[in-house]
């Protein structure tokens, strides 16, 4: 029997939940096929939250009964999630999820800061009013167990619903007017006190016009946004900013890889609540054309991988619902799609241009535009994306077992051992390393190495172990090695922060029992050009912040121009200026130099010094100008030499700071995709390992 789609009600038709309710009745008491059932279930998903609640009261009132209970009674079992959630209490549903946040042992921030910009105002108060009442505390009370100060001031400001909401028109001249407002304000305060210019920002300009005022924050300071609040800031507090930035730039892709998660777990629950999370708070037209931009695979060939029918066909009809009233645009993900509950025109996270660039499958140094002209080869990034981020369901106590399990299996099945340490931070597998010996009163790390032994020992030790203790360890594998280890030892203290450099000394000091750059001095065969190079880079004495000082820029210009009528180079002053000035004083000091010898500063210099100073100088140029381009080149150097062991080091320490932009960009530099590359080298446990860190989540 052919059934009609039941039409839509349109924007200006007004809503009648009585009539909704009666036809409901009439259609449940004469269900004669399962395409009736699809129809009124479709119907339901077309409805407004707030209509889906009228309707369900106005047939309790008609019946008696619960129209979840009528439904369900004549539905298939695998369509009963999705009747839940459509007919569910969203507040009910929003306060037991934070709830669940808060009753963690350590907070988390990021799913916090995802939750508040993910909702209206008007629903984050109904939700901070539901919760005082249910849980007798408010969400106030709660966040001041924080005890990172700028965090705890970020997540009460967000909580409140502050932001303006409605239409957004970009206004240059006031996006301007913010940014330089945030650039001129004083360091520290203007991001973490409650009366600093960033929460003034929050509580009086939308979403889509903070993101903007970020942007150009880049524009009117030369300086990556992250970096300033690196270098001020907490980790917490970076990290909350990284989510931010995450959710009110990119409403889409959240929910893509919400989908995606759900989809690699083969939870059709999951993939469901998602669903109709999204039918509430965004377009599902811009998800699934977002979702197959983003992992380059159709959405509905993924799903029926995972969900069976009716609920297949009932999803499927809802997309095509959702598509035919929006005709589909290709999203990009660079441009991040949306901007979130506010609306507004997206810009992309970079304009990176690669100029007289190799795309071949080869080693060559990646060339960019270092002309200073602000085209769109001198911007730079804003943020970037990890591949590894916080798993939400994580749950130490019951994961231990779960490894209990997987280390037994292993290795007649290894994936499941693979997927419990990918799918995880590091900071998360610190925590699992700490409840397993408390269940098991044995060391995680020991029993996970005695068990892969020599095939992926190596690897597991550097997701096992904190960032700074795996680097120090491998550092000293590198200096005892010699100088054939030169690249490496400069990729990691060229690109290092300096917060982590000073942990990293720490770290080494504390295992060897003498500093990096005293071991380095005394121990690592090179020129002493070189050494001397490391030494100051192992110091950690590069400036951080955003200032730039045009005369100290100007000045480091002139003496380099200088260098030309020079016997020989002063090297102590290029180790100087290439150590310890800032990374956005360098840039400018670069532009400035190319405005006085018409040529960028690599050609000019790389005469003056020896083959081996000169490839360090022009690394280290590199990583200061574009350091998601240097990490694309030194991975391909390591693939071209198969060096494995620097492979794992490098996407282990990169998997949750910028691994999606690294990937993008050796795609676009060498015209094969990062995973195709590294295929061949590695045996198939190593390989599913290293497909677990570089897939996106």
């Amino acid at each position: 029997m052919s059934v009609q789609r039941p039409p839509k009600k349109r924007g200006g038709d007004s809503f009648d939940a009585k009539q909704e309710a009666t036809q409901l009745k009439d259609k449940i008491q004469n269900a004669a096929d399962k395409e009736s059932v699809e129809v009124m279930v479709q119907r339901l998903a077309a409805l407004r939250w707030p209509q889906r609640v009228e309707t369900a009261q106005e047939y309790r009132e008609l019946t008696g009964k619960e129209l979840h209970d009528d439904l369900n009674a004549i539905s298939e079992p695998t369509l009963h999630t999705l009747i839940k959630e459509l007919l569910t209490d969203r507040v009910a549903a929003d306060v037991a999820e934070l709830s669940t946040y808060f009753q963690k042992v350590e907070f988390y921030y990021r799913e916090l800061v995802e939750f508040f910009c993910l909702r209206t105002n008007i629903a984050l108060a109904v939700i901070a009013t539901e919760y005082s009442n249910s849980q007798d505390i408010s969400i106030s009370e709660e966040l001041q167990e924080v005890d990172d100060e700028g965090t705890k001031n970020f997540l009460l400001g967000i909580c409140k619903g502050e932001f303006s909401e409605g239409s957004y028109t970009q206004n240059e001249i006031v996006i301007r007017k913010d940014a330089l407002m945030l650039a001129k304000a004083p360091k520290t305060l203007r991001w973490i006190a409650r009366d600093g210019k960033l929460h003034q920002l929050l509580q009086t300009r939308c979403h889509a016009h903070v993101r903007d005022v970020i942007y150009d924050f880049e524009e009117v300071t030369g300086e990556n946004f992250l970096d300033a609040i690196e270098a001020e800031c907490s980790l917490d507090f970076l990290r909350c900013m990284e989510s931010f930035d995450f959710a009110i730039s990119s409403t889409p892709n959240v929910f893509a890889k919400k989908l995606m998660q759900f989809l690699l777990d083969g939870n059709p629950d999951g993939i469901v609540r998602v669903f109709a999370n999204a039918l509430e708070q965004t377009n599902l037209a811009e998800i699934i054309a977002y979702y197959e931009d983003k992992f380059q695979r159709p959405f509905v060939e993924d799903l029926q991988t995972v969900v069976q029918a009716p609920l297949l066909d009932v999803m499927k009809r809802i997309i095509a619902d959702h598509q035919k009233d929006q005709p589909r645009q290709k999203a990009t993900t660079s441009a991040a799609g949306s901007a979130g509950k506010n609306g507004g025109t997206s810009k992309p996270t970079s304009n990176l241009q690669i100029v007289n660039g190799n795309h071949q499958n080869g080693g060559n140094m990646l060339d960019v535009d270092r002309s200073g002209s602000g085209q769109q080869g001198n911007k730079y990034k804003f943020f970037t994306h990890g591949t590894v981020s916080p798993l939400k369901t994580f749950d130490p106590y019951r994961d231990v077992h779960d490894f209990r399990v997987a280390l037994e299996n292993y290795p007649s099945n290894d994936l499941p051992l693979i997927y419990l340490i990918s799918s995880k931070t590091n900071h998360q597998r610190q925590v699992l390393k700490s409840v397993y010996s408390e269940v098991f009163d044995k060391s995680l790390i020991d029993e996970v190495m005695e068990t892969v032994g020599e095939e992926l020992d190596f690897f597991m030790a550097g997701l096992l172990m904190k960032p700074e203790e795996f680097d120090a360890t491998f550092l000293r594998e590198l200096i005892q090695n010699g100088a054939e280890t030169s690249f490496a030892l400069l990729e990691i203290l060229c690109s290092k922060t300096v917060k982590e450099l000073k942990a990293i000394g720490q770290q080494y000091l504390k295992k060897y029992g003498v500093p990096l750059s005293v071991d380095m001095e005394k121990k690592f065969s090179a020129s002493l050009d070189l050494r001397f190079l490391l030494c100051e880079l192992a110091e950690g004495k590069r400036k951080v912040g955003w200032n730039v000082d045009k005369m100290l820029s100007e000045n480091d210009a002139r003496e380099m121009y200088a260098q030309f009528y020079r016997d020989s180079p002063e090297i102590e002053f290029f180790v100087e200026v290439l150590t310890t000035r800032s990374r956005e004083q360098l840039r400018e000091t670069f532009r400035t130099f190319r405005k006085f010898a018409g040529i960028d500063v690599l050609t000019a210099l790389e005469p003056l010094f020896t083959a081996e100073f000169a490839e360090a100088v022009r690394l280290l140029v590199l990583c200061v100008e574009d350091r998601v381009s240097f990490f694309a080149y030194c991975l391909n150097e390591y693939i071209q030499n198969n060096d494995f062991r620097n492979l794992i080091r490098l996407v282990i320490s990169r998997s949750e700071i910028d691994l999606v932009e690294i990937k993008a960009a050796y795609q676009g530099f060498y015209n094969l995709s990062l995973l195709d590359d590294l295929r061949p080298m590695f045996e198939s446990k190593q390989f599913r390992l290293m497909s677990g860190i570089i897939l996106d989540k």
